[in-house]
């Protein structure tokens, strides 16, 4: 089984961290993980193979990518050149390897990844579960300015089958480049929408399981998707790959993702085990680490605050709105 990660080496940790979740829980008998990246970093190099290192089962190849055609593409401070580089596997990989699992870094496996490795692609080149029903959630015209046809299942691209063989032959890595350098800053999720537009109708969809995103748990999904929200019951019940796509990652200073024990369960396996985010006080140290300790135990007191802070904003709303509206100013008089 062949699995692809893409990072700069500040992401280590969470690779690292969903590597060995994979391993921890893959039945089958060889996991070979692809890492490519940017970035010349022994320190975290030496990190990551510490990480991965009793498991007998596990070989670890990284490659340090210098490709031209990353020049081309829309970057800043939020977005990197890493994003891009899942596009770069057909070439990168060796010629053997026919089939790759790409997994973005902020996500955990708990699942069995030999049964999405079994994956039947059905003839098409890359296979990916659902994102949001966007066509529903007020982004219809976006979805159409990329040249997407009404109704085509938009889909996520932080976890990828692919088909490598498939894509050499008919050179889809280098159409997806002259999209995205085309594109720009006009892409809003760059490497994601570049995928749905280029393979508009060839991805075979994954069972949602296979990328429960976070935002899936969230109040805004239920009440904006309430469709959305009923299919992926059983999914979230029962993740096979947790996805930390939002903002609040779990590893940060007072997160309240949920599942953020999931996370923590395989991060205490890796080389940062004892890491804590840079930045922070004393007291804030000591908050972080009581906070993880809490979720060993099964209490989540990020969790709590959070819920405490949605509560308090819907009060003031209410009270807001309750409100009596000030009497009308009085009519200035007349002087004419």
């Amino acid at each position: 089984m062949h699995v692809l990660f893409c990072a700069d080496s500040g992401y280590f940790p969470h690779l690292a961290t969903a590597a060995v979740s994979v391993l921890e829980n893959c039945s089958w008998p060889g996991v070979h993980v692809h890492v490519l990246t940017c970035d010349a970093d022994d320190a975290a190099e030496a990190g990551l193979r510490e990480s991965l290192q009793r498991y007998p089962a596990a070989r670890l190849t990284l490659t340090r990518v210098d490709d031209a055609r990353l020049e081309t593409l829309f970057v800043d401070k939020y977005l990197t050149k890493a994003a891009y580089l899942r596009f770069l596997a057909p070439d990168l990989l060796p010629l053997r390897v026919a089939r790759v699992i790409y997994l973005d870094c902020d996500l955990v496996v708990p699942g069995d990844l030999a049964e999405l490795w079994r994956t039947d692609l059905a003839g098409t080149p890359l296979a990916a579960a659902p994102d949001l029903d966007w066509w529903h959630g007020g982004l219809e015209p976006r979805l159409i300015d990329l040249g997407l046809r009404s109704g085509h299942r938009y889909v996520n691209s932080g976890v990828l089958v692919i088909d490598l063989d498939q894509w050499r032959r008919e050179g889809i890595s280098d159409r997806l480049f002259r999209f995205a350098a085309t594109s720009g800053a006009a892409l809003v999720y760059h490497d994601q929408d570049a995928l749905n537009v280029v393979l508009q109708g060839r991805v075979a969809l994954l069972e949602r399981r296979w990328n429960i995103q976070t935002l899936w748990y969230s109040h805004f999904v239920r009440r904006t998707f309430p469709a959305e929200y009923a299919a992926t019951r059983a999914a979230r019940a029962r993740p096979a790959i947790v996805h930390f796509s939002t903002d609040q990652k779990p590893w940060k200073f007072r997160a309240w993702t949920r599942k953020r024990a999931l996370y923590f369960r395989y991060r205490s396996l890796t080389a940062w085990r004892a890491e804590r985010p840079a930045g922070l006080t004393a007291a804030q140290r000591l908050e972080y680490d009581l906070s993880r300790a809490l979720l060993r135990v099964g209490i989540d007191v990020n969790a709590a605050f959070g819920a405490a802070r949605r509560l308090r904003r819907i009060g003031a709303s209410a009270i807001a709105r309750r409100a009596p509206s000030p009497p009308p100013a009085p009519a200035e008089p007349d002087r004419t």
